[in-house]
């Protein structure tokens, strides 16, 4: 009798136990600590205004151009890393003769390893691991020809083009020292880039033909802050025909929409990512007749080298494609705040960090206080933890924290993962090496 006691008291207590770590593991699954995609601070927001407010008027071949320079190869230098500067001369738009300059980062990726069944696979995984991939933003800005008299007062800086693109790759710098890309890196900070694009066609001159047939892929980061939908492009080398598509040239786009698909980025972090999924054909410059401009743009920027050099590209910018035809497109955003520029931040004195960063700020808190009210009763933070203990989807009060992260530093965080976590993607039966 003593012993079917003791039986029934060890097996209440086994089960004790079973459901005290289960309930420790969804509350660990579900709490503050948990390190969710993409949070990676607000080093990026800052970053992107601090370079902004510095450096406003960073003209191609300007003397504040040259500065930014310098404050970026010295915030590479703070995360650790030893930059290389690319100098090269140029003519601008008015025919004079001008000096700019790339600044480079090579980040060596840990590699892949073959996984699969086949046999000699070590001289294929050896030519993978020679690949690298050009993650790009240029850091001039161009003089801001349209200036919204009857607006706030705005004094143009650059933030959206293209500050927030600087910041975001040195938060995919700073992130790679804990999360590591499998394939090598080279960041490139592209200068001149208002004068049709000498940056990134001096880099691509200083390449030897080796070294660009390893580029497996070029990401392009351009005015992502005020437009209304972050986009992701493939380049116009993709298309071959009306409804015909190279797969080879669109693949690391569709990485990186799986990236984000899987990740669950739009519930996690409230962050959108789009396609441009157009149904009607315009004409493209490589080709005779009308194709489906779906997937792609004929937005121009420092990708264009390369896809004119038919390397793989994605281009990530912030605009509105949700549009009946070609001829509607044009406007970054259809926010009314935005119609005194025609719907185009770029290029005005409304791309301003100033302007921009309380704008949105106000925004954004107007919608929250329509989705959550205006403030969170103490019975109110008692239930969401109390849901945290029991559900493995996000309570309200996550939902809430995810309303509150400010936009541009939501966009810089999200595109930076993106781009981290499709660097870790290698082809079918290659993993990363860990």
């Amino acid at each position: 009798m003593n012993l079917l006691k003791k039986l029934c008291r060890f097996s209440l207590f086994f089960l004790s136990l079973v459901v005290f770590i289960n309930l420790i593991g969804c509350k660990n699954i579900n709490s503050e600590d948990v390190n969710l995609p993409a949070r990676y601070g607000e080093n990026g927001r800052l970053w992107a205004t601090e370079l902004a407010r510095e450096f406003p008027e960073r003209y191609p071949g300007s003397e504040q151009e040259k500065a930014a320079a310098l404050w970026i190869k010295s915030k590479l230098e703070e995360l650790g890393y030893e930059p290389q500067i690319q100098e090269f001369d140029f003519e601008d738009n008015n025919g004079e003769q001008k000096k700019s300059e790339n600044i480079i980062l090579e980040i060596p990726g840990t590699g892949f390893k073959y996984v699969g069944t086949e046999s000699g696979m070590n001289s294929e995984v050896s030519r993978i691991n020679e690949r690298f991939l050009v993650v790009g933003t240029h850091y001039d800005t161009p003089p801001k020809s349209v200036n919204a008299d009857d607006t706030l007062p705005a004094e143009g800086d650059g933030i959206h083009n293209n500050a927030a693109g600087v910041a975001t790759l040195l938060t995919i710098a700073k992130e790679l020292r804990n999360d590591p890309a499998a394939y090598n890196i080279r960041l490139v900070f592209f200068g001149a880039n208002g004068a049709k694009y000498v940056g990134a066609q001096a880099f691509l001159n200083n390449l030897s033909q080796t070294e660009l047939e390893l580029i497996d892929a070029m990401y392009n980061i351009d005015r992502i802050y005020a437009g209304d939908k972050v986009y992701a492009h493939a380049g116009q080398n993709s298309v071959i025909s009306e409804h015909e598509k190279s797969y080879d040239k669109r693949k690391k786009l569709y990485e990186l929409t799986d990236v984000y698909y899987n990740y669950l980025l739009l519930t996690n972090n409230d962050f959108s990512l789009s396609t441009n999924q157009s149904i009607y054909t315009v004409e493209a410059s490589n080709l005779e007749t009308p194709v489906l401009f779906r997937e792609w743009t004929t937005h121009l920027g420092d990708h264009t080298p390369f896809d004119q050099r038919d390397i793989p590209i994605v281009f990530i910018e912030s605009f509105e494609y949700n549009v009946e035809s070609f001829d509607e497109l044009g406007k970054e955003s259809t926010d009314p705040k935005f119609s005194v520029v025609n719907g185009v931040i770029d290029g005005s004195n409304l791309d301003s960090s100033v302007f921009l960063n309380e704008y949105f700020k106000t925004l954004e808190e107007d919608e929250n206080k329509i989705l959550f009210g205006n403030s969170v009763t103490e019975t109110e933070e008692e239930k969401d933890a109390e849901q945290e203990e029991t559900t493995s989807t996000l309570s309200l009060a996550e939902l809430r924290n995810n309303k509150h992260i400010d936009r541009l530093e939501r966009r810089i965080n999200n595109i930076a993962f993106l781009i981290i976590k499709s660097s870790q993607r290698g082809d079918v039966d290659f993993e990363q090496k860990k």
